[in-house]
């Protein structure tokens, strides 16, 4: 055990060093030095208390602290292991859900990445119905499957609510292993309508999962750490996605290349029933980590209940669905929640482009399919840049807020605190700026205005990607956490997506129906060109909205969270 603890005490002020620039600082209280957490680590080494020396050693990567600032005094007093406990639940309920969140949504592309193959004769699904072709079937399934996403919005908050965030997110995973496992074995899904009934109650039990992870947090975490944790969740939910397409696609050819030559002859092509076995195989992960650090957390919980009467917040008493839509009404008669429910019904359609990035790239920038495929990622490569690095900079919860401002005037105490809220609006409007600044450029290169190559229509397209996560995820999901509290969290979190979706619905149709008129490789370029023009027109005056709107929600939320506070 000697080489592994030498390398932690070497590292140890490096860590502390680079992850303390430019962190916040609080009033009247002094930080532990590196040396003191050499100490720290060394002392629990020497009890064998391996764990609490590696979260002392990983706490400033993980955005959390040192959870025994100012007891320092006292490593090996009983409050101190409280507290270490606490980090260490903290820490596990984190990273299950960061798991959770990119196993789902990684799950959610296998329908993609096997669109193909489902839709042609060789796929091995018997096709039934006698008046609607194999297309046709398809298409509907598509848009079922919305409709089941948009459905579960409606209805399974106040259900999200009354469960909890854990148990809902557990009963989702044990669903999700069942059906996409039954879609992986012929014998349980032999038949296209098969087919379309498991993808709806998978889609169904998708739409819970966002929602329900926004009411974990609301119940484990502390809300200086709500916007690290949304962070983390929109990164797990672009790297979900990237992971995903990439390794389904090297499953189908591995797959492929080791059937037998009976089966290749015969023209049946079963490899797409492999992505939806490993889609609810690792599933399991995320459900075997929630059910232990779900179980640590709630005896946690429970004993702080009996230590702290301010922790009886964290309890796992449950609501009722009748007070979550109470509380979901209640907030509807502010005009701060139909702002952000707006900013957040655009954005999302904004954000969901990324499905018709390959095709705008190669019918307008006539680059090949699988270059214009790379910029779909180099867009979602956008998305995480900015959640990754600006989330809890540009849009820190009030906790964190307010302590900075108390350290940028603990020098002037007769100086009154500057509201957060002014620069968070305008952080979010400075990111929908950005957006529309992208778009615009599309707009011009689509009206042969100005000429771009397919490298610049790819640098906007990370810099649009670059421009849209935060204001997708951030500002709705924090208002759901503040307003909604530990009884309404989930149902507004909801509320604000069913809106979406339809829209998204509705949006995607009319993309569709665009493309396929004008928009075909066989046309002139300029023509190809002009079909997108009312595609991109829409989005351009969405983008203002979206700015106009999300700026307004902050301010107004902001301003009334400031007065009350004061």
């Amino acid at each position: 055990m000697r080489a592994p603890w030498f390398l932690i005490l070497i590292t140890t002020p490096i860590i502390h060093s680079a992850s303390s620039f430019g962190q916040f600082t609080t009033t009247k209280s002094r930080l532990h030095s590196p040396f003191h957490q050499i100490k720290e680590i060394a002392i629990d080494a020497k009890r064998n208390n391996f764990s609490t020396a590696a979260r002392i050693l990983f706490s400033d990567l993980r955005g959390g602290g040192n959870e025994n600032e100012g007891n320092s005094e006292c490593v090996g007093s009983a409050a101190p292991e409280k507290d270490s406990n606490k980090g260490n639940e903290s820490w596990g309920i984190s990273l299950s859900l960061f798991i959770t969140y990119l196993t789902v949504m990684a799950a959610k592309c296998a329908l993609p990445s096997t669109l193909a193959i489902l839709s042609s004769t060789n796929s091995g699904l018997i096709h039934q119905s006698t008046k609607l072709s194999r297309d046709d079937v398809i298409s509907r399934l598509l848009a079922l499957s919305t409709l089941s996403i948009a459905a579960g919005k409606i209805f399974l908050g106040p259900v999200i609510d009354s469960l909890g965030g854990i148990k809902s997110l557990q009963i989702t995973l044990l669903a999700l292993v069942m059906c996409l496992g039954s879609i992986g074995i012929a014998q349980t899904c032999p038949t296209l309508s098969s087919l379309a009934l498991y993808i709806i109650i998978v889609d169904f039990g998708f739409s819970s999962c966002w929602a329900a992870c926004v009411k974990t947090i609301r119940e484990y975490t502390e809300e200086k750490r709500w916007s690290k944790e949304i962070g983390r969740l929109a990164m797990a939910a672009r790297l979900g996605n990237a992971i995903s397409f990439a390794f389904f696609a090297w499953l189908l050819q591995w797959v492929s290349s080791r059937t037998p030559a009976n089966v290749v002859i015969s023209g049946v092509d079963t490899s797409w029933r492999w992505v939806y076995r490993a889609s609810g195989t690792i599933q399991l992960i995320p459900l075997a980590m929630l059910t232990h650090f779900g179980r640590k957390g709630r005896d946690d919980l429970a004993i702080q209940k009996e230590v702290k009467s301010n922790k009886a917040e964290q309890t796992t008493t449950r609501s009722s669905p009748m007070v979550s839509l109470s509380i979901l009404r209640r907030q509807a008669r502010k005009p701060e929640f139909w702002l952000h429910l707006l900013s957040r019904t655009i954005t999302m359609v904004l954000v969901s482009f990324l499905l018709f990035i390959p095709t705008f790239m190669t019918q307008c920038y006539e680059m090949s399919t699988a270059s214009a495929a790379r910029v779909g990622s180099v867009f979602a490569l956008g998305c995480l840049a900015s959640v990754s690095t600006l989330a809890a900079k540009t849009y820190p919860s009030s906790d964190s807020a307010r302590m900075q401002s108390q350290s940028s005037f603990q020098s002037n105490n007769d100086q009154s605190l500057t509201p957060i809220y002014k620069r968070k609006a305008c952080f979010m409007a400075m990111f929908l700026a950005l957006s529309t600044g992208c778009l615009s450029a599309q707009m011009l290169f689509l009206n042969s205005i100005i000429d771009l190559s397919s490298t610049l229509g790819s640098m906007l397209m990370f810099l649009w990607g670059f421009s849209l996560a935060i204001p997708f995820y951030l500002p709705s999901s924090v208002f759901s956490l503040k307003r909604g509290g530990k009884e309404g969290a989930a149902t507004i979190a909801d509320a604000f997506d069913v809106s979406g979706f339809g829209l998204l619905a509705v949006f995607n149709g009319f993309v569709a129906r665009v493309i396929g008129v004008k928009g075909d490789l066989n046309s002139m370029l300029l023509h190809r060109k002009q079909a997108w023009i009312p595609v991109f027109s829409l989005m351009l005056g969405g983008s203002i909205v979206a700015m106009l709107s999300l700026f307004s929600a902050v301010w107004l939320e902001g301003k009334h969270d400031f007065k009350s506070t004061n």
